[in-house]
């Protein structure tokens, strides 16, 4: 089963309207308007299953990619008068249908990455979106027990990161694409549970922030950052137990210092992480009020005000109009408290920097030696 079902898919665009899409015996599209309240809902495709995902792009175009009954799969522009959708996948093999589908843009084109099971193996596969017909490249596998993968773009780079098994070591992997050609995978061990949901968030100033989380679940959730300049892991921080109560978290950047989210079932716990990954810096509880309904949703915006939000799935509360659950200009006034350890990373990078450029000159000079 897709584990993005249920989930809503938030675009707020340049001019700040935001539109929702969701599935409900359908794909539907529905506008917020000025006073706060979504408009009547607007049928996509009523061939699309619940396994979809949508996207906007920097330049405020609306696209979904999804599962049809038939098992294929589609891809159109949302905002464009009704057409037929292209089809990117189409498989002959019973129990062979792509799902887990996700939509990112990079380098001013789509992509999307989805999971195809084959000889009992999950083979996560990448195909870009482009003019002409582009064939599916398979970029590792899945764990069998495992329900996801993470896909985040810095404009120009796509960080995709999944768990895999190797020998019956669990191994967090990284692997980065551009221009439609994958880096060799980084690892790391993974000593969790591989059902696990992951997501990822890449920062302003360049750490990829991997989440992984329970689904609805009693269990942990850790927390890891990934520095695509030294092409390393740093060590998983627990940041939520199961002494904290049962719920989904989420990951989110404001002002690129990393927040996780847990949602209960009347309250929020919000936790603040240190950037240098040593411990969470602070923890605040949020309590719900009213009949707000706090909703799974993935959130995209190319909103100015938005520039310095950013997450992968977040909560909303959809009881009154729409709102975030917590205060993000509150968030983004808080200042960095540990200016000491970020020099002290700094500083080891550019050490590390440094070591590579003299093994390089080595490599250099013996090569050049008659």
């Amino acid at each position: 089963m897709p584990s993005n079902e249920n989930i809503r898919h938030l675009l707020r665009n340049s001019m700040g309207i935001t539109t929702c899409i969701w599935y409900k015996n359908g794909l539907f599209m529905s506008m917020l308007d000025k006073e706060n309240k979504w408009g009547p809902p607007f049928l996509l495709s009523d061939i699309a299953t619940s396994d979809f995902s949508a996207l906007l792009d920097s330049t405020d175009t609306i696209s979904a990619c999804f599962v049809d009954y038939s098992g294929r799969l589609l891809y159109m522009n949302a905002c464009e008068e009704r057409k037929e959708p292209t089809v990117l996948l189409e498989s002959r093999i019973i129990g062979s249908s792509p799902y887990n589908v996700r939509l990112v843009e990079a380098d001013g084109y789509s992509h999307v990455f989805y999971v195809v099971s084959h000889n009992r193996k999950q083979l996560l596969a990448y195909q870009p979106i482009n003019q002409r017909n582009s064939m599916p490249e398979v970029e590792g596998i899945i764990i069998r027990e495992g329900k996801n993968y993470a896909v985040c773009s810095d404009e120009t780079n796509i960080h995709l990161f999944f768990v895999t098994d190797v020998q019956g070591i669990s191994l967090l992997v990284h692997r980065k694409i551009y221009d439609g050609k994958a880096s060799k995978p980084v690892t790391t061990p993974f000593p969790y549970s591989p059902s696990l949901r992951l997501q990822a968030v890449v920062s302003d100033d360049g750490p990829v922030y991997v989440l992984a989380s329970p689904d609805e679940g009693n269990d942990t959730s850790v927390i890891f950052k990934y520095d695509p300049v030294l092409n390393k892991f740093s060590k998983g921080l627990e940041v939520f137990s199961v002494a904290s109560g049962q719920g989904s978290d989420s990951l989110i950047l404001v002002n690129n210092i990393p927040y996780v989210v847990r949602s209960l079932k009347a309250s929020f716990i919000l936790a603040r992480i240190n950037r240098s990954m040593k411990n969470v810096a602070e923890e605040t509880r949020i309590d719900l009020s009213g009949r707000d309904i706090p909703l799974k949703c993935k959130f995209q915006s190319t909103y100015k005000k938005d520039r310095n939000f950013k997450c992968d799935m977040t909560f909303m509360l959809f009881g009154n109009g729409l709102s975030f659950p917590f205060d993000i200009k509150t968030l983004s006034m808080q200042k960095n408290e540990n200016l000491s350890d970020d020099k002290e990373i700094l500083n080891e990078r550019i050490r590390e920097l440094e070591g590579r450029i003299e093994f390089l000159e080595n490599t250099i000079r013996e090569l050049l030696r008659p």
